[in-house]
């Protein structure tokens, strides 16, 4: 058997090898020279800009991975209004999401003809036409208030191109995983006339038109309840509806008793009645005024500075002669008067919080006399229900301009 030669083991085999430890400026360098290899790849890939993406270049049939993207994902977010009166009115909405087309293009292929069909809905759509009035685009992206876009354009003229080179111009923030919202409302209106109809046949009455009559009549059965109740004393704060007892003692009246007399009244009209017709000034039920005289007992229990029992003189039950009272249909009234309001100001911003108030005021069936003998409770009552505290101001302080600028 032959013995392995291990001699080549000795000698200075070891010299002709050479380690270098971590802090020699060579295996410095090497390191160095890797990490800013990655740096420049990171680097690279937090600036690429994804591109938006046209209807040449897609796919329909391919599945787009948003978290390996090689295009701008965003999500579709659509909204139909019918504006009647002063504000528009929500009828249906959606969202789709994590889309890819262009704006323009998704509208071609896909939610142009999806729009036709919705306003062929009988239950959303009952009239027999509507026009579209105006669209609105709201193009946002998460965290972050810039670089956002706000639009408005005329019936369904939409700046496409702007639209696209807007959302095509935010894929930086895309690729830096920042979510982006393309919103658009289209705010349609029935269009109504006097169209003819068949001798001998009554024109039906569309749902939109018996809703708005039977709101109508509603609101003249609470007017004239407000009416009735109004309190006029100048030292009662219970008001602004009060209900005074045989001695002089007032009673406050919250909105909920108040809604509970307007439907005692509507359950025991008499036939041939209407809410326009049927007498409010009734005997008000025992379980209605029982629960009146609690709520007064327990809020002298609670020890309210306002809530104590405040005595009226007869002269005060009275209104004077100089009271400015509104004459005339207290609707129709409060809505000249909204207009009016509109017309005072050019600003947009200024003209979309002032139809909050106005729609606030429609609402809740304010009308001008009770605003001018209570401007703080309105004001009060309108801004918290979200109304500018300003706007809430001018429009309870603005009235005797508009009756004076009427006369």
């Amino acid at each position: 058997m032959e013995t392995t030669d291990f001699d080549w083991l000795n000698g200075n085999w070891a010299s002709n090898l050479e380690f270098l430890p971590s802090d020699s400026p060579r295996a410095g360098t090497a390191a160095e020279a890797d990490s800013q290899a990655g740096e420049r790849v990171d680097q690279t890939g937090s600036e690429l800009v994804l591109p938006l993406l046209r209807l040449s270049g897609w796919e329909a049939d391919k599945q787009y991975d948003k978290n390996n993207p090689v295009c701008i994902h965003y999500d579709f977010r659509w909204k139909i209004s019918q504006r009647e009166n002063i504000r528009a009115r929500h009828i249906c909405s959606n969202t789709d999401p994590d889309l890819v087309l262009a704006p323009s293009d998704f509208w071609k292929v896909n939610f142009e003809a999806r729009l036709e069909t919705l306003l062929q809905d009988e239950d959303k759509f009952p009239g027999d036409t509507y026009t579209c009035e105006e669209t609105i685009i709201e193009i946002s992206i998460e965290r972050s208030r810039q670089r956002g876009l706000s639009k408005r354009y005329p019936k369904l003229e939409i700046n496409w191109q702007e639209v696209d080179e807007h959302l095509e111009g935010l894929g930086d923030l895309f690729s830096k995983r920042r979510k982006i919202i393309f919103g658009i409302e289209f705010v349609y209106k029935e269009v109504t006339g006097d169209s003819t109809t068949a001798k001998g046949k009554k024109k039906k009455k569309s749902a939109t038109e018996a809703q708005k009559q039977q709101r109508a009549a509603n609101a003249g059965l609470w007017s004239r309840l407000y009416e009735l109740h109004r309190c006029r004393s100048k030292h009662c704060k219970q008001g602004p509806h009060c209900l005074p007892d045989e001695r002089g003692n007032h009673r406050k009246l919250l909105p909920a008793q108040l809604e509970e007399i307007v439907y005692y009244i509507k359950a025991n009209m008499e036939e041939g009645e209407t809410e326009e017709t049927v007498k409010v000034d009734i005997e008000i039920p025992p379980h209605i005024l029982r629960n009146i005289l609690d709520n007064s007992r327990k809020r002298k229990a609670d020890n309210s500075p306002d809530c104590r029992h405040c005595k009226v003189h007869v002269s005060e039950t009275i209104p004077s002669e100089d009271s400015g009272d509104v004459e005339g249909d207290r609707h129709a009234k409060l809505e000249e008067y909204c207009n009016w309001g509109l017309t005072q100001v050019d600003s947009e911003r200024w003209r979309n919080a002032l139809q909050i108030a106005n729609q606030v005021a429609m609402d809740q069936f304010l009308e001008l006399n009770t605003i001018l003998q209570h401007p703080k409770v309105v004001a009060d009552l309108m801004i918290k229900l979200k109304v500018p505290p300003g706007i809430a101001l001018q429009f309870v302080s603005n009235i005797k301009k508009f009756l004076r600028e009427e006369k």
